[in-house]
C-alpha cells in the first residue's frame, strides 16, 4: 500500500516555500510604505526620466536667481524650486516602489499557483496578526496603515488572477494614485499677471470697481487665471504697495489686493463681491489652506475661512506688525506698543479673533 503521506524532502520544501511567502508579504507592505512616505506635491503627473532632469535643471536655475515663477502671487522662486524637487523625488521613489512591488509580487503570485496549503496558511495567519494589531493600536496607528496595504496587497493579487484567467492582458504596473486635484484647480482660477499696460481695444476688461467708482485713484490691469479660465481685470488702486492674488478658503472666491485695495471677487462671474479698503500691506494663509488673513496698515486683522467673514480685530498696540505667524489655535506676532516704546506681544486666537496681549 502506498504511502499518502509528504516525503521529508517535500515537507522541506513546503516549509521553506510558506517562509518565503511571508518573507515577499512583508516585503511588499514595506514598499508600499515606502511609496506613502514619498514627498508630497501638487504636481499629479507621473515625470518620466526626462521630464525629472528638467526639473531638477529648472528649479537649480530658480535657486541661483536665473529663473522666476511666471506667476509670482502663486509661489515664490523658492517654494517653486522647492515644489520640483520634491516631485523629482516623489517620482523616483515611485517608480522603484513599482518596479520592485512588481517583483515581488511575480514571485509571491508563483508560490501562490502551486497551492500549497501551508504557503496560503502562512499568508493567513500575516493577515489575522495584521487584524489584531491594526485593531490594538487604533485607525491612525502605523499598525492600521501596514493592514490597510496588507488588504491592498490582496486585492491586486485577486485582481492579476482575473486578468490572468481573462487574459486581458497584465495589470497596470503601477498602483492607483488619487490625487486631490484641487490645489492644481486653485491654481488654474488665481495664477495672475501684472500687465505693464492696458490690453488691446480686442480683449474684454472687467472694471472693479466700476468705472467711475473708485475716486480717481488710478488702475492697474491683471490677467488672472490660465487657459480659457483667464480675464482681465482693471482694478483701482490703493495706496498701499501690495498687489497680490489669491483663492479664499471656500474656494468660490478671489481675494486681490491692487496696491493695497483690497477686493473680494467671485471666481465664477468673476464680479465684485465686497472692498475691503485700501490699506492692505500683506496677507497670510495656514497650511491646510482653510484660514485666510488680510493685514489692514499693520494696525488690525481679519480673518475668512470657508463659511466667509471669521471676525476682525481692532488696532492692536500702534500698529507695525512683525514676527507673526499662526499655531493651531492662535495667531501671534508683535506690534508697537501703545507708548511709543518697545513693542508688545500679541496672540489672537483663531476661533473666535478674541486679542491677548503682554510685554515683549
Amino acid at each position: 500500500m502506498r504511502d499518502s503521506a509528504p516525503r521529508a524532502p517535500d515537507v522541506m520544501k513546503s516549509h521553506h516555500a510558506s517562509e518565503r511567502a511571508a518573507a515577499l508579504v512583508k516585503q511588499a507592505i514595506d514598499v508600499l510604505q515606502c511609496a506613502d512616505h514619498a514627498p508630497a506635491s501638487p504636481v499629479h503627473a507621473f515625470l518620466p526620466a526626462k521630464m525629472r532632469r528638467e526639473f531638477r535643471r529648472t528649479a537649480a536655475r530658480l535657486r541661483q536667481g536665473k529663473a522666476q515663477p511666471r506667476y509670482q502671487n502663486l509661489h515664490t522662486a523658492e517654494e517653486l524650486a522647492d515644489i520640483y524637487e520634491r516631485t523629482v523625488r516623489r517620482d523616483e521613489i515611485l517608480e522603484q516602489t513599482f518596479a520592485d512591488f512588481r517583483r515581488i509580487t511575480f514571485e509571491l503570485g508563483r508560490l501562490l499557483k502551486e497551492n500549497d496549503p501551508e504557503v496560503r496558511s502562512a499568508i493567513e495567519v500575516l493577515i489575522e496578526e495584521a487584524r489584531r494589531l491594526a485593531k490594538e493600536h487604533g485607525p491612525g496607528s502605523e499598525a492600521a496603515q501596514r493592514y490597510r496595504q496588507l488588504q491592498f496587497l490582496t486585492w491586486f493579487g485577486r485582481q492579476a488572477r482575473f486578468h490572468e484567467r481573462r487574459q486581458r492582458g497584465p495589470v497596470s504596473r503601477r498602483a492607483p494614485l488619487v490625487p486631490d486635484h484641487s490645489t492644481e484647480a486653485r491654481n488654474q482660477l488665481s495664477a495672475a499677471e501684472l500687465l505693464g499696460a492696458p490690453p488691446s481695444a480686442a480683449e474684454t476688461v472687467i472694471a472693479i470697481p466700476p468705472e467711475g467708482m473708485d475716486s480717481g485713484r488710478g488702475r492697474m490691469y491683471l490677467r488672472i487665471g490660465i487657459g480659457e479660465s483667464s480675464w482681465i481685470g482693471s482694478f483701482a488702486r490703493g495706496h498701499e504697495s501690495v498687489s497680490t492674488i489669491f483663492m479664499m478658503p471656500d474656494g468660490k472666491h478671489l481675494f486681490v489686493s491692487a496696491e493695497g485695495a483690497g477686493y473680494v471677487i467671485d471666481a465664477k462671474s468673476r464680479t465684485l463681491v465686497e472692498e475691503l479698503g485700501t490699506d492692505v500691506v500683506g496677507v497670510m494663509r495656514n497650511e491646510p489652506m482653510t484660514l485666510f488673513i488680510v493685514n489692514h496698515g499693520g494696525v488690525s486683522l481679519e480673518a475668512f475661512g470657508d463659511t466667509g467673514r471669521l471676525w476682525r480685530t481692532e488696532a492692536i498696540g500702534s500698529g507695525g506688525f512683525r514676527r507673526m505667524g499662526i499655531t493651531s489655535d492662535a495667531l501671534v506676532g508683535e506690534a508697537r506698543h501703545t507708548s511709543g516704546r518697545g513693542s508688545l506681544r500679541f496672540s489672537v486666537i483663531l476661533a473666535t479673533g478674541e486679542v491677548r496681549v503682554g510685554d515683549a
